[in-house]
């Protein structure tokens, strides 16, 4: 059993409402200033119209079950958003991290996966995939924040099966592959 800081980020956009990536640390750890520098790193592969931001406070959890257990402060706030103007983009594609780490659930690898997406059209290539430029920032700005040790990734518990559990982030990757997130929304 390991208490979990959940920290939520805020993606604001014009097009297809808002976003959320739900980050996890050890509950003494604080990451979000760790977080801003991630984001402050790709931010010039985005429009000025999508927005990030992140609270200096949120919701404990308990690995196993995914209960809240209390709430966490004494982060840092921030808020910042895309530099690269008012730039042509398609909402919901992009990128993605994935977030490696040394954890077995299953019998299976635990790994993670945060979405970029909103990203400039000039950071595709002519094969329709990611662009080298902006592949390599996206994995040194993941890889720096991955070197920091401070990041886990939550497995949920399952429906009558087993427990949930967490386990640190040992690397990140970012595969040259178009990403795009669908909505439940109708």
């Amino acid at each position: 059993m390991t208490v979990l800081r959940r920290v939520p980020v805020v993606w604001g956009t014009g097009a297809g409402g808002p976003g959320v990536s739900v980050f996890y640390t050890l509950s003494a750890v604080d990451a979000t200033a760790n977080l801003q520098t991630f984001f402050g790193a790709i931010k010039s592969r985005f429009p000025t119209s999508i927005t990030w931001s992140c609270a200096a406070s949120g919701d404990e959890i308990e690995d196993t079950t995914g209960n809240l257990t209390g709430a966490w402060t004494g982060g840092t706030a921030w808020s910042d958003n895309g530099s690269a103007g008012a730039v042509t983009y398609a909402a919901g594609v992009g990128a993605f991290v994935r977030w490696d780490t040394g954890g077995l659930f299953n019998s299976r690898r635990l790994k993670g996966r945060t979405f970029l997406t909103g990203i400039e059209t000039v950071n595709y290539d002519s094969a329709g995939t990611i662009g080298s430029s902006c592949l390599t920032n996206f994995t040194t700005a993941a890889g720096v924040l991955a070197a920091v040790g401070k990041l886990q990734i939550w497995h949920r518990p399952t429906p009558g099966g087993s427990n949930g559990g967490s386990s640190v982030v040992t690397g990140a990757a970012v595969p040259d592959q178009v990403a795009w997130l669908r909505t439940r929304r109708t």
